[in-house]
């Protein structure tokens, strides 16, 4: 592994995928396009296959990868430039939610307004 490189194994519950060496320029979403491209098509795995980059989240350090993220910033999780570290990311797939449209205001029924007392 080069110094400008990163090894990158993705974890699911079902297994391992990888690891692969990334550029440390790369973005989250060219990892996210390598992973689809090299999802297993036999096995547990198999029955799991993401239909798109979007349904693809990563966690790195506890946290959500953005896709804009590069892997360079990452320095905390990658150690020393140059190191044999294999940095796990785990898999978390969601389908893709719909945008969703301004709620318009909910309307007040109208009701009596009257007043009741009971002595």
């Amino acid at each position: 592994m080069g110094a400008a490189e990163a090894t990158v194994r993705f974890r699911h519950t079902l297994g391992d995928v990888g690891p692969f060496p990334f550029p440390l320029s790369s973005p989250i979403g060219d990892l996210k396009a390598k992973l689809l491209e090299a999802w297993p098509t036999e096995g547990a795995l198999a029955a799991e296959r993401p239909a798109s980059e979007a349904e693809i989240k990563l966690i790195c350090a506890g946290k959500f990868m953005d896709n804009n993220v590069v892997l360079g910033s990452l320095q905390h999780v990658l150690g020393e430039p140059g190191s044999d570290v294999i940095v796990t990311m785990h898999i978390v797939l969601r389908p893709p939610q719909p945008q969703k449209a301004a709620a318009p205001a909910k309307q007040q029924p109208e009701s009596s307004k009257g007043c009741c007392c009971i002595q």
